[in-house]
């Protein structure tokens, strides 16, 4: 081999090696539309094939050392630099908690409705649009379908539901992966006297033979006279004013039945007077993808009320300080990991929101129908941060971020191989993670597997109830559950 050939393979192994470490280096979580399941931790640094390439070329560097290393040491030596310079950089530019938070300005949210409603809850609010944008979607194939969601969801928007593609095809499964309010507009601002909230969604919307990725804005509207109604047992959309199960008194009218109003105008509850596609392509999940970091040394994003809010909540309930909180989302972690990993979240769902568990067991499905397992092992957290605390009459939720790692892989089940990740390069990242609990609940947080309820050992059906005591405990009415995971990349509070 001739000097020459012996230097290009030099210098192709040095940009080859260079390109390996910057691929492995720790960064991002697995975004909703990129393809990812689990929204904890993302893909590994490069994957199994990409570490069986890095070893090979490190044995290569190894021989050329010994057999020429009038090329191979000044290489070797180059690198060595280069790692060492590298490091110091990083130390240099950047520390391991990410920097000194960074408090969110005050600006319009949707804890402002409380002034002119102090009835309104965030957590029922979300609630209620995600089973509306859920359902609609569901019935979005026909105006009868859609007729059932009228008092709630104007014409023109249900006529733009129903012309979207593929127009007249019904839905089958619908998984929103973010809703984010982006707008709130109060009288004076709103000159009509109404409450305006826009809502941005990310959603996979599946037919029998395609899935699609959307990014939405739904703009929810009400009379801002009007007082929100409390939380109630019932999943489905009756009429706003009487309560009785909604039905049409003359066909193509949003005349009730029942007590005669007309109710498709906000008059009575929250109606979605508009539907705002923003982007929509046919995106079939993808479970092997790897997805870099993006924001883990980015600064936590802090709420300005954050610590004066936990300081009232722990005035109201000395159990619920940030220690006992933490003790329990750490409980939930591990139970939330653990039945990750196994491709089964039954074990974990006590510990989930209903509409949180719906979308993790979209992902855990997928996983499934391709004979593959995204495996977890020695998860667990390194540090947390309070974000955000909100209290209305019927919820507490209190956001917290966490830095955690671990190794996460994806194998599959058939053959063992390992499609994505590493076996043995533990992968940092961070989440910001959201516990709810009923505002009239006090007490220690639970950090075993018993009923919050009744205390027996931890049995919850799909639906959330104990098979025990038969109470409902996944909204949050014993205990904190987890009702949402945020990415440190788009977290702004």
């Amino acid at each position: 081999m001739t000097r020459r050939r012996l230097a290009l393979l030099g210098a192709l192994v040095l940009l080859v090696l260079l390109a390996g470490v910057a691929l492995a280096r720790p960064g991002g979580g697995e975004s909703f539309s990129g393809g990812g399941g689990h929204s904890g931790g993302g893909g590994g640094g490069g994957g199994g094939s990409g570490a069986l390439v890095v070893f090979e070329l490190l044995w290569y560097l190894l021989e050329l050392c010994i057999s020429y290393p009038y090329v191979g040491v000044p290489v070797l030596l180059l690198i060595v630099v280069w790692l060492v310079r590298s490091a110091r950089v990083k130390a240099a530019n950047a520390d391991w908690d990410s920097g000194p938070p960074a408090e969110l300005p005050p600006t319009r949210s949707l804890a402002d409705v409380r002034s002119i409603d102090p009835e309104f809850s965030q957590a029922v609010f979300e609630d209620f649009a995600f089973r509306l944008f859920a359902t609609a979607q569901r019935a979005r194939a026909s105006a009868e379908s859609l007729a059932a969601v009228a008092p709630y969801v104007a014409q023109g928007a249900r006529d733009e539901l129903a012309q979207r593609a593929p127009a007249g095809v019904a839905v089958q499964q619908v998984v929103v992966g973010a809703l984010r309010v982006i707008r709130v507009d109060l009288p004076p601002e709103s000159k009509d006297g109404r409450v305006r909230v826009g809502v941005e969604f990310e959603a996979n919307v599946a037919t029998a033979e395609h899935t699609y990725y959307s990014v939405e804005t739904w703009l929810f509207s009400r009379d801002a006279s009007r007082h929100s109604k409390p939380p109630g047992a019932t999943r489905t959309f009756p009429c706003p004013n009487c309560g009785a199960p909604w039905q049409a008194a003359a066909m193509g009218t949003q005349v009730c039945a029942n007590c005669g109003q007309t109710v498709d105008n906000g008059r009575f509850d929250w109606i979605v007077e508009d539907i705002s596609l923003a982007s929509i392509d046919e995106r079939p999940p993808t479970v092997t993808q790897d997805v870099p970091e993006r924001g883990t040394d980015l600064p936590t994003y802090v709420d300005h009320d954050a610590l004066p809010l936990m300081s009232a909540l722990t005035a109201a309930d000395p159990n619920a300080t940030d220690a006992t909180i933490t003790a329990r989302l750490t409980a939930i972690y591990g139970a939330l990991n653990q039945a990750w990993a196994n491709n089964d979240l039954a074990p974990a769902r006590p510990f989930v929101s209903d509409a949180l568990y719906d979308y993790l067991e979209y992902w855990i499905d997928t996983y499934k129908r391709q004979s593959l397992r995204n495996q977890l092992t020695d998860m667990r957290i390194t540090r947390t941060q309070l974000a955000k605390v909100d209290r209305d009459k019927y919820y507490d939720a209190v956001t917290i971020r966490l830095w955690g790692t671990g190794k996460d892989f994806v194998i599959n089940t058939q053959t063992g191989r390992v499609l994505r990740g590493s076996k043995h390069v533990e992968r940092p990242y961070s989440e910001y993670w959201t516990v709810i609990r009923g505002a009239g609940r006090q007490g220690k947080a639970h950090t075993d597997a018993t009923c919050a309820n009744c205390g027996a050992p931890l049995h919850i059906t799909m639906g959330g109830d104990c098979e025990h005591c038969n109470a409902h405990v996944t909204a949050g009415e014993f205990d904190w559950v987890l009702s949402k995971i945020e990415q440190d990349d788009t977290y702004r509070g």
